[in-house]
């Protein structure tokens, strides 16, 4: 009995000291920890250099006893994964739960851009996009809508929807995908990536905007390609040409305006005002989304009015 008791009180001691050395272990600096056999290296780097590097590794990211035994079942798989499947980080891309989870996680620091994205159009949900009606008789919901509704979604859009009969009677098969939104924080922006804190480009004046133009720091944004799985930096985005009939029309030479444009594209002539396009003319012709628009809500910084020509 005494043997027993003695190995009990063992066993939970070697229990309750691992832990507590596992705690102490992925709070400590990544260099000394996860950098020194992980392939984490380069994204470690880049944290270090970046806004969140005063933000703790395990803040972000949690730990392997984090999500409980959900969790702990998916950093085992990981390991598994690593050491049969030879992954590496560059392998490695979130699927949407996950991507929800970190958006989460942004939202306990950035309260104020979560409370403006919730209050504008990018909030949209699954359901604002793929069950309005009008607009699926207009165009039936193909895979190219993923672009930039659903970006990390994991399937196809037959996954996401029964396409069968009309379009009032098309439906979304999974009920909880429904009120998802359509487009989180990781559609516009990369998390791990080189960019220094600094004051945020709206907060800045006409100088500053133009000096940090030039910067070889990578600008705050990025596009997510679903077909890539992985993020673009805004200013690597290809600057379109855009026609006013036969005229060339000046766009921004602001990146985060070339990310807009990605979705708020025009047709394939590149027309000004054609399809989703919002390039501003006129007295406006050149300026950024940015000057206008509050980059979260999307509201209206200033009254402009006819910024955008229609056709």
């Amino acid at each position: 009995m005494k043997t027993r008791y003695w190995i009990g009180l063992v066993v939970a001691g070697g229990i309750i000291a691992g832990l507590a050395g596992y705690k102490v272990y992925v709070s400590l600096d990544p260099d000394l920890t996860c950098a020194q056999c992980h392939e984490v290296t380069s994204a470690c780097q880049l944290w270090k250099n970046s806004a969140h590097s005063d933000v703790r590794c395990v803040d972000c990211h949690g730990t392997a006893l984090s999500g409980g035994i959900k969790g702990l079942a998916e950093k085992t798989g990981m390991i598994y994964s690593h050491f049969t499947k030879k992954q590496t980080n560059e392998d490695v891309s979130l699927n949407e739960e996950q991507v929800l989870a970190v958006a989460d996680r942004c939202a306990v620091c950035h309260q104020a851009e979560q409370a403006a994205w919730e209050s504008g159009a990018h909030s949209t949900t699954y359901k604002d996009i793929f069950m309005d009606v009008e607009h699926n008789r207009m165009e039936k919901p193909y895979w190219d809508c993923f672009r930039c509704h659903g970006m990390h979604y994991d399937g196809t859009i037959h996954d996401l929807m029964s396409l069968e009969g009309k379009a009032e009677d098309w439906y979304l098969k999974n009920a909880s995908q429904a009120d998802r939104p359509a487009m989180t924080c990781l559609a516009c922006h990369q998390v791990h990536a080189e960019q220094p804190q600094n004051k945020p480009y709206v907060a800045k004046n006409e100088k500053e905007r133009a000096v940090s133009l030039t910067d070889t720091r990578s600008p705050a944004t990025a596009l997510y390609m679903r077909s890539e799985k992985r993020h673009l930096p805004s200013d690597k985005l290809y600057r379109t040409t855009m026609f006013d009939k036969d005229s060339v029309v000046k766009v921004s030479d602001d990146p985060n305006a070339w990310l807009c444009m990605q979705c708020h594209a025009p047709n394939n002539r590149r027309e000004v005002g054609s399809e989703d396009d919002k390039t501003p003319t006129g007295l406006y012709e050149g300026m950024s989304c940015l000057d206008c628009h509050n980059p979260h809500s999307n509201q209206l910084k200033n009254n402009y009015r006819n910024v955008h020509l229609k056709k």
